[in-house]
């Protein structure tokens, strides 16, 4: 099973209320301006953009995906200046009260998207893991993982020939560098629990990368 059909049965109940945070830049059309995605769920989304925008105000959002226009009218929840620095620059939270035709229906297939786009961003990162930590990982035994669980405020880490994700941390192939397990640790200490799943999905995906080379 990928990582990606992982995430569709492992989160298929939570979904709903879940924000799924965007890699690299995903335009949108926000009201009569642009604007880039943030992060997206089922109800609602989070934007950065240009003009202000008052709380509780209806705006239209859209997007092209594959080809195909998402279109759907939100009410802002919250909206704060981020920037002033060559122009203004916002950050609104939304949720959203109507969807064009067709647009409710092609939401799951834009989250499935942006999840699968992630997971493979982050995977191809093994190749820069593989250069930078190749003598490190040469002292490792064949076959070997790297466990990494959350004990209240502090991390054990320990090298596993078991290749099961833990459900209170991540598993991480051997090759994976120091700075990487330190950013993955500080970034799954600090998020909620759609952080935590999406890194325990996108760590499963670097095992099974690392499994097939």
């Amino acid at each position: 099973m990928s990582a990606i059909e992982s995430l569709s049965l492992e989160t298929q109940n939570r979904r709903a209320g879940e924000r799924l945070s965007v890699a690299g830049t995903l335009a949108v059309i926000f009201g009569r301006g642009e604007g880039v995605l943030i992060d997206l769920s089922q109800r609602g989304a989070r934007i950065r953009h240009r003009a202000p925008v008052r709380r509780g105000a209806s705006v239209r959002v859209t997007l092209d995906w594959e080809g195909v226009r998402f279109s759907a009218t939100a009410e802002i929840l919250a909206s704060r200046l981020i920037s002033i620095g060559a122009g203004p620059s916002y950050e609104s939270r939304m949720r959203f009260t109507s969807f064009d035709e067709g647009s409710a229906a092609m939401l799951e297939q834009i989250i499935d998207g942006i999840t699968g786009r992630n997971v493979r961003r982050w995977v191809a990162n093994l190749h820069g893991w593989n250069e930078e930590s190749k003598s490190a990982a040469s002292l490792l035994p064949t076959g070997s993982y790297i466990r990494c669980r959350l004990h209240g405020a502090w991390w054990e880490r320990k090298i596993t020939s078991d290749s099961t994700q833990p459900q209170d941390g991540f598993l991480l192939p051997s090759e994976a560098s120091d700075n990487e397990i330190e950013t993955l640790c500080d970034t799954y200490s600090r998020g909620g629990d759609e952080e935590r799943q999406v890194i325990r999905v996108m760590a499963t995906a670097a095992v099974e990368h690392s499994l097939t080379r």
